[in-house]
């Protein structure tokens, strides 16, 4: 179990996971399969149909040209069973188990300085189990027969199945569960509508391992708080504060994630459209994780992360995101962060303004935002981050200002450096900004104009070179306005962008309102999604291309279709579980491999008629 291939199979194809609507009972085969498990099984890998992925592989392989990379994955199947050595015997069209035990004993002991594995027992499928353990050295009439070839272990036969495993004894005593049923059960509407539709599935009982992953947690954040320590002298103090509320942070976060996940589904799914990789997760009743989804449950309409998305212009963009704050419980995730830098002494300007910065976020319910394609020439004078940003809040005027304060406030935070050299000057870290009430008049709407410069010490700046452009004395700037509920911001000094914006806000036809993204969103992300993200490769393409230009001029040119579909992630909840989504189009995979063909030196130099191959027509 342990040979390329199947490590190959196990890290490319199960270790994602994808969602598609499903619905309806659970599908007997998975059941079923389900079934083989032992009691107290941590970890359960199901393929369904072991002919069934590899069809599913090679369409997708033939489709998006991954089989002229990688010939194997016209019959993954074969090359696996080759590569095991399992030329007889296997049902093909069977599903494949795989059951992990005693992975939290596992880890404990391991936190103890004790080497233990955990139990890794294997289901495959067979038609013929003498022929299936001949071809291994082992003998069919025992009960239990060592392999002495391959990859060696035990074998028995169990309901259509050969078990295998690296110890005699633990296939000795290897029992199926029967607890098939229990677990799809056990799984709320949000997971069990996707357990029928992966052709991989993981299930994790996370709440079995949580005592073990919480020993790991608190042993990771002592080593992470004595790393800090040694450090101490090296860093100023703000910085220091907002490392260890940083710290403090992500291991409260952390212990929420293992105490309030139950059940974890993962599952990948192959499809003419693309590819899918999905997680779904059973939130644990009345934890502090679940309670942050529950007001999702509860709200009324429609998810508003699309329509916010539409308010913004329908422009060639290198991604475009969006997230509905009315569907969490968004106070309780700024006080928990809020707590964590009230616990921090020494913080400083820095970690006080970060803390007040925070309030804005409650009075936010939606936030969309798009990273459009930036001009060749404003790129080559810093003005990459060409963003544009739509606040759905409260109040927009009270948001408006609390933004204005937040500048005022930054013009007085000064965050002490140590000397760069022994025996040098201490320095410190201050800030230039501006901003101007009513700079501009769009069609009524008053607009204001910020500004912000990082000014490092000089002794700072002559040690980082050519990076300190990039990293200090240079700055954003941009616009912001009010307009009924929403306030936009801009990270440009750009009147026509904000001027789109405004105009953008009435007339809901923005981005994703239509085309590719609007047909992502309905057909390959999670129903009623209240978080969506969407990467442009042509967008990135027309980015880089005038750096390819000046850098590499031989190099040629990415010739990306404008209608190329993004890749699209999305986000739903019911308050009870969550399922995150990933799709890859097939378009976009194809136009990948053809895109390594071109440039690939190994493609180029690739026996054939010499000719790199032109990127496809879509």
């Amino acid at each position: 179990m342990h040979r390329p291939v199947t490590c190959l199979l196990t890290a490319a194809l199960l270790a994602f996971a994808p969602l598609t609507s499903g619905g309806g009972e659970p599908d007997a085969r998975v059941v079923a399969a389900f079934d083989q498990a032992a009691d107290g099984a941590e970890v359960v890998v199901v393929i369904p149909s072991l002919s069934g992925l590899s069809e599913r592989i090679a369409a997708f392989g033939a489709d998006t040209g991954l089989d002229r990379l990688t010939p194997e994955v016209g019959d993954v199947l074969g090359a696996f069973k080759q590569e095991m050595g399992w030329r007889q015997g296997v049902d093909d069209d069977g599903p494949m188990v795989l059951v992990v035990t005693g992975l939290a004993d596992a880890i404990e002991s391991e936190l103890d300085g004790v080497s233990k594995q955990p139990d890794a027992v294997m289901l495959v499928p067979v038609a013929d189990y003498a022929a299936f353990v001949t071809q291994s050295g082992g003998d069919p009439e025992p009960d239990v027969t060592a392999l002495p070839r391959g990859e060696g272990g035990a074998a028995k036969k169990l309901n259509g199945f050969a078990v295998l495993g690296e110890d005699v004894a633990a296939v000795q005593d290897y029992a199926a569960g029967g607890n098939g049923k229990a677990i799809a059960e056990a799984l709320g509407g949000v997971v069990t509508e996707y357990l029928n539709v992966g052709d991989s599935l993981i299930y994790v009982d996370v709440a079995a391992l949580a005592p073990a992953l919480n020993k790991l947690i608190d042993k990771g954040l002592e080593e992470a708080e004595r790393e800090m320590a040694g450090n101490a002298g090296d860093l100023p103090p703000a910085f220091a504060g907002l490392a260890e509320a940083a710290i403090a942070l992500y291991g409260e976060t952390a212990r929420q994630w293992v105490d309030g996940t139950d059940k974890l589904l993962l599952s990948l799914d192959l499809t003419e459209r693309g590819l899918g990789m999905t997680s779904a997760t059973q939130l644990t009743e009345d934890s502090t994780l679940a309670g942050y989804f529950a007001p999702g449950a509860e709200a009324e309409g429609e998810p508003a992360a699309a329509a916010l998305l539409a308010a913004l212009p329908d422009e060639p963009y290198i991604w475009a995101s969006s997230i509905d704050a009315s569907r969490f419980a968004l106070d309780s995730l700024v006080d928990q962060v809020a707590e964590a830098m009230d616990a921090v002494e020494g913080g400083g300007g820095m970690l006080a303004l970060y803390r007040e910065s925070l309030t804005s976020l409650k009075e936010t319910n939606g936030v969309a935002s798009v990273f459009y394609t930036p001009d060749p020439a404003a790129m080559m004078g810093g003005g990459f981050m060409t963003t544009l940003t739509v606040y759905d809040v409260e109040d927009a005027e009270a948001y408006r200002t609390l933004q204005k304060k937040t500048f005022e406030q930054m013009a007085d935070l000064k965050v002490p450096m140590p000397a760069v050299q022994p025996g040098g000057e201490a320095g410190e870290i201050t800030f230039n900004t501006t901003y101007t009430d009513r700079a501009l008049v769009i069609d009524g709407v008053e607009v204001d104009q910020y500004a912000v410069k990082t000014v490092l010490p000089p002794a700072v700046m002559q040690q980082m070179g050519p990076m300190a452009m990039m990293m200090g004395n240079t700055g954003t700037s941009g616009y912001l306005a009010a307009k009924g509920d929403k306030v936009l911001v801009t990270t440009v000094t750009d009147p026509q962008l904000i001027t789109k914006g405004l105009a953008a806000l009435d007339a809901d036809g923005g981005v994703g309102s239509a085309g590719a993204i609007a047909t992502l969103r309905n057909e390959a992300l999670p129903a009623d999604s209240s978080l969506e993200l969407y990467v442009s490769v042509a967008g990135i393409a027309e980015t880089v291309n005038p750096f390819l230009m000046m850098f590499a001029p031989n190099a040629g040119q990415l010739d990306v279709p404008d209608d190329l579909p993004p890749l699209a992630m999305g986000g739903a909840s019911d308050g009870e579980g969550l399922a995150l989504r990933m799709f890859f189009p097939a378009e976009l995979v194809r136009f990948g491999v053809e895109t390594y063909e071109l440039f690939a030196p190994e493609a180029r130099d690739a026996p054939g008629d010499g000719a790199p191959r032109a990127p496809r027509a879509f």
